[in-house]
């Protein structure tokens, strides 16, 4: 699901091949793709809004971003979020469970840890957690995606347009992300759910 974490004091942290987590965003990936778009910095910050200090800064990796702002970069390069990470250079997709890249917001209330580490591809597949009473954001997200969710553990309500379904452990739906679509965690333990989407947008 394209979420979207509540203010600017959220850290976007990345799980390396190693397994530890280190925070920030890939900032030799973040110029490469700005230079593939044969964009300069003032281009870039012209079409995110964020400042040519800020990205210069991401792109030489001595800041860490909030997620509006890697969402804003996301959005004006056109890829996923996860395409801002390290770049897992394999040939194939085995995700061992202890080195997942990982997206922790709202001060650990809100993580995505990505199941398919090759966002180049036309699925991307990722295990949320929600905390009880959170929310996947304080706006509905829309992006233009067909998703799938599968609930794990917890309970689930999810608004898609005008209408709303109760989700608990084992229940399954799908829908055309480009409806505007918010989900909540309205039971009293951590809510897990595994995302998929085509094509990739988070």
């Amino acid at each position: 699901m394209g979420l979207v974490g509540h203010g600017s004091k959220q850290s976007l942290v990345s799980r390396n091949r190693g397994g530890a987590e280190t925070e920030g965003i890939d900032g030799k990936r973040l110029r490469i793709l700005r230079e593939e778009q044969e964009w300069t910095l003032r281009e870039l910050a012209e079409r995110t809004g964020l400042s040519v200090s800020l990205i210069s800064q991401l792109e030489r990796g001595v800041t860490s971003p909030s997620l509006q702002s890697v969402r804003r970069l996301a959005e004006a390069l056109q890829v996923s979020i996860f395409q801002l990470l390290a770049a897992d250079t394999r040939g194939y997709s085995y995700v061992p469970a202890d080195r997942r890249r990982k997206l922790v917001i709202q001060h650990g209330e809100i993580s995505y840890e990505l199941l398919s580490p090759d966002t180049k591809r036309r699925l991307e597949v990722w295990l949320g957690t929600l905390s009880p009473g959170v929310t996947s954001g304080e706006e509905p997200s829309v992006h233009a995606s067909e998703e799938f969710i599968l609930v794990l553990s917890g309970q689930m309500e999810i608004e898609i347009g005008d209408q709303r379904q109760v989700l608990g452990p084992g229940d399954a739906i799908q829908y055309d992300g480009s409806q505007p679509h918010k989900i909540w965690n309205r039971g009293d333990e951590p809510l897990r759910f595994v995302s998929a989407l085509t094509p990739p947008t988070l």
